[in-house]
C-alpha cells in the first residue's frame, strides 16, 4: 500500500494569501457557531462511544479491513458498567452504543466511497501513514457509527498512542467532527497526548521489543513532531474546539513493567519521573489549558491510579471511572488545603539534627455508590509514595502548619452517589532516591506519621478536618454540575429494579446471577440459566429457581475453564425471559 513505509512527511502547505482571509474568517466563524450550540446540549443517551486502541508494533504494516466494528475486553468492561450495547456489525444501531475499530490494516471498510479512499490515500502519500492516516479512519469510522445509530455526537476513550490520534483528529478538525459540535467527551487513559519520553530519545523500551527500523508511529510520539505538527509547547492545550468537549485523563504510576526498564533508562539520563513502565506520567496529560480551551470554564478532570501500563485493561477501578465519566454530569473536586505535623520524627539535637522533616501525603479515594451499584472496591484516585504520586513536603518544626492546594480527588460521581471516602496516611522519608531523599541508608527508611479514614459529602460543597497521630489537614469540598441533559441510566442490579443482576460484574471467578426487584411470584416458577459466547454459542446450561438465583463459575459445561471476555446471560421462565452482559476475567 502506498505510503505505508517509513518516509518524512510534506511539508506544511503555505499560509492562505490575504485575498482569502475574509472567506477563511467567515468560515471559522460558522464552525465555532455550531461547535458553540452543540457544546452546551450533550445528551449521554443520544451519544455514541468509541475506544481508540493503542500502539501495536507491527500495526503499520498489518494486512486486513480498517474502520470495522471489532471487539475488544476493556470496551465490553467499560460497556457493561455503563448499560450500553456493544457495536457488532450491525446496520442499525442504539443511539448510546459503544464500538471499537481498528485503524490499522490496508483494505477500506464497505461504506468507503471513492472519494473517501482519495482523501485517505492523499493523507497517506502527505504523512507517510502514521497518526494523520489513522485519525482520519477513526473519523469516518466515527461518522459512520453515528449513521448508523442516529447518535448526535460521539464520545472518545482512547488508551496510549490512540490519545495522540484524538487529540490530532481534535486540532485539526478531521472529518469535521471537532468544529461541527459532534465530540461530547474525551477521556484518555494513559494517553500518549504530549509525545513519548523514550520514543524522543531513540529508546523505546515498551511493547516495540526494539524492533529496527521503527514504524513510522513511533517517528510520530517523538517530542519534536507533536511540537511542530499539532502545538507549541507541547505540553499546553490550545484551541477552542476543546472548549466545546469535555476532557478527562487517567494516569498510571507503576513503573515495574518489563523490569522497571523505563525507569533504569531515565536514572540513566538522570532524567527520572513517575512513569507506568512505558511512558512518563506527565506525557499523559495538559499539564496548562488556556482560557479559550476551558470546557464551561472547567479544566480537565484528572485521575491518578498506581498500576501499570499495560495493566489498566483489568484495573476495575479505570472502567467504573470510565462508564461514570461517559454517563455522568457532576463533578467532584477534594482538595487538601493544609496540613499540621505535630511531631516530625526527626532527630533535633545540636549534633544531629534532620530537619527539615520530609514528609509525603498519601491519599486513596473510594466510591462508595461505585462499590454498591457495580461490586467495585478499588480505589479511583491515588496518590501513594510508591510512583512518587504523593506530595512531598518539607517541615522546619514541630507543629508547624502549611496552607497549599493538593487535589486527592477531581472527577465525575455517579448520580446516586451521596459521599467519597478518603484513606489519608503520612510518613516522614529518611531515604527515597524518587523524592532526592538521602539521609541515611539504614532500616526503616520511613516513619509512620498515622493514617485514617474521612467522609466528605458529594451532595453539598463544604470544608472538613482529618485528625491522625502526628499530623492533620483541612480538606475542601467543590461541586460543579454540567450543563448536560440527565445521565445516562447506568447498570443498577441492587434490588427494588425489575433486570437480571450479576454480581460481582466483571468477575475472575464464580459470580451469582439472581432477578432483583421482580414482582411477587415471578422468579418462583423453574427457570433456565444459559450462558453464551459472543458469536451466540451456548456454553453452559443450568436449570434451577429464579427467585433463589444461579452462580455461575466461570466454566463451560464439560467444567472447562472459559477464556476471558463478554458472556451474554439469559434468564428463562415461564413468566419471561431477562438477559444481561457478564464480564469473565482472566
Amino acid at each position: 500500500m502506498e505510503g505505508r513505509g517509513r518516509s518524512p512527511h510534506r511539508p506544511r502547505a503555505p499560509r492562505a494569501r490575504s485575498g482569502r482571509v475574509a472567506a477563511g474568517l467567515v468560515l471559522a466563524g460558522a464552525l465555532v457557531l455550531a461547535w458553540v450550540s452543540a457544546a452546551g446540549a450533550q445528551d449521554p443517551a443520544r451519544t455514541a462511544t468509541i475506544y481508540v486502541h493503542g500502539f501495536e508494533r507491527s500495526g503499520a504494516d498489518q494486512h486486513g479491513t480498517f474502520g470495522e466494528d471489532v471487539g475488544d475486553a476493556l470496551l465490553d468492561s467499560i460497556a457493561t458498567l455503563a448499560g450500553v450495547a456493544v457495536a457488532d456489525g450491525n446496520a442499525v444501531l442504539p443511539q448510546s452504543v459503544a464500538a471499537m475499530t481498528h485503524y490499522y490494516g490496508d483494505t477500506p471498510p464497505s461504506y468507503y466511497t471513492p472519494a473517501d479512499l482519495a482523501e485517505l490515500d492523499q493523507v497517506t502519500a502527505q504523512w507517510g501513514g502514521g497518526v494523520p492516516r489513522y485519525a482520519l479512519i477513526v473519523a469516518k469510522y466515527a461518522r459512520d457509527l453515528m449513521r448508523r445509530s442516529g447518535a448526535q455526537q460521539v464520545n472518545f476513550v482512547s488508551a496510549s498512542f490512540g490519545s495522540l490520534i484524538v487529540r490530532w483528529l481534535i486540532e485539526k478538525n478531521v472529518g469535521g467532527l471537532a468544529g461541527g459540535g459532534r465530540i461530547a467527551r474525551w477521556l484518555s487513559l494513559e494517553g500518549l497526548v504530549a509525545g513519548s519520553w523514550a520514543a524522543s530519545r531513540g529508546k523505546l523500551v515498551d511493547i516495540v521489543d526494539f524492533l529496527s527500523p521503527l514504524p513510522i508511529d513511533v517517528d510520530h510520539m517523538t517530542y519534536g513532531w507533536v511540537e511542530t505538527n499539532l502545538h507549541a509547547p507541547r505540553t499546553e492545550a490550545d484551541h477552542a474546539f476543546y472548549a466545546g468537549i469535555l476532557m478527562g485523563q487517567v494516569v498510571s504510576t507503576d513503573d515495574g513493567y518489563e523490569n522497571g526498564a523505563l525507569t533504569a533508562l531515565m536514572r540513566t539520563s538522570g532524567e527520572w519521573q513517575p512513569n507506568d513502565g512505558v511512558q512518563a506520567a506527565a506525557d499523559a496529560l495538559f499539564q496548562s489549558v488556556t482560557a479559550r480551551s476551558l470546557f464551561q470554564g472547567m479544566p480537565p478532570t484528572l485521575g491518578v491510579l498506581h498500576c501499570q501500563h499495560l495493566a489498566i485493561q483489568q484495573a476495575r477501578g479505570a472502567w467504573a471511572e470510565a462508564a461514570t465519566f461517559l454517563t455522568q454530569r457532576r463533578r467532584v473536586t477534594v482538595t487538601m488545603t493544609s496540613a499540621r505535623v505535630a511531631d516530625l520524627h526527626e532527630p533535633e539535637a545540636w549534633y544531629w539534627d534532620w530537619r527539615p522533616a520530609e514528609v509525603v501525603l498519601e491519599s486513596r479515594v473510594y466510591s462508595p455508590e461505585v462499590e454498591a451499584r457495580w461490586g467495585i472496591g478499588d480505589a479511583l484516585c491515588v496518590r501513594e509514595k510508591e510512583g512518587a504520586a504523593a506530595p512531598l513536603r518539607r517541615y522546619g518544626q514541630d507543629g508547624e502548619s502549611q496552607s497549599f492546594t493538593h487535589v486527592l480527588f477531581d472527577d465525575l460521581v455517579l448520580a446516586g452517589e451521596k459521599e467519597l471516602r478518603l484513606e489519608l496516611h503520612a510518613e516522614e522519608i529518611d531515604y527515597d532516591w524518587r523524592y532526592g531523599v538521602h539521609e541515611t541508608v539504614q532500616l526503616p527508611y520511613y516513619d509512620d506519621l498515622g493514617s485514617g479514614s474521612i467522609r466528605v459529602s458529594t451532595l453539598s460543597p463544604g470544608s472538613y478536618t482529618f485528625q491522625a497521630a502526628s499530623w492533620s489537614c483541612t480538606l475542601a469540598v467543590s461541586i460543579f454540575d454540567y450543563a448536560f441533559a440527565p445521565p445516562l441510566g447506568v447498570v443498577d442490579v441492587r434490588p427494588g429494579r425489575a433486570a437480571l443482576g450479576i454480581s460481582p460484574n466483571p468477575h475472575a471467578a464464580s459470580a451469582r446471577i439472581t432477578l432483583e426487584g421482580a414482582a411477587a411470584g415471578t422468579g418462583s416458577a423453574p427457570a433456565t440459566l444459559e450462558i453464551h459466547d459472543i458469536s451466540g454459542r451456548m456454553v453452559r446450561r443450568i436449570e434451577g429457581d429464579a427467585l433463589a438465583g444461579f452462580r455461575w463459575d466461570g466454566r463451560d459445561q464439560e467444567g472447562v475453564r472459559l477464556l476471558p471476555g463478554l458472556y451474554m446471560v439469559r434468564l428463562s421462565t415461564s413468566r419471561g425471559t431477562w438477559s444481561a452482559r457478564s464480564v469473565l476475567l482472566p
